[in-house]
């Protein structure tokens, strides 16, 4: 195996490895974050189903901002609310439970 061939396959499974680690620690809240985070979520579902609807969600991305968590504060400044909960309901049921938003934390 020339020496070329060697670094570059070196530094290609390195890459493999860290992107993905350095990605999802960039991704996740502090511990603090995530739980005011929750005590928001819980907050914002009014309707005590245990998954937020639209207007819900809107409330708990503003108690977030308000906190300074996650994209929050993007979110509002933006008015993206909408496009926001279309990409945190991943299974597009029109709610957005405690596992979905934590799943949209660890995404890029």
């Amino acid at each position: 195996m020339s020496k070329v061939y060697a670094k570059s396959r070196a530094v290609i499974l390195a890459a493999l490895v860290v992107a993905p680690m350095t990605s999802a620690l960039r991704a996740e809240l502090a511990p603090e974050a995530l739980k005011q985070a929750q005590a928001n979520f819980k907050a914002a579902n009014v309707s005590n189903t245990g998954q937020l609807t639209s207007a819900e969600f809107k409330t708990f991305v503003d108690l977030n901002a308000a906190a300074q968590i996650g994209r929050a504060p993007k979110i509002k400044a933006n008015n993206a609310y909408d496009r926001a909960f279309s990409k945190v309901d991943a299974n597009k049921d029109g709610k957005v439970s405690w596992d979905e938003y934590l799943k949209a934390q660890s995404s890029p």
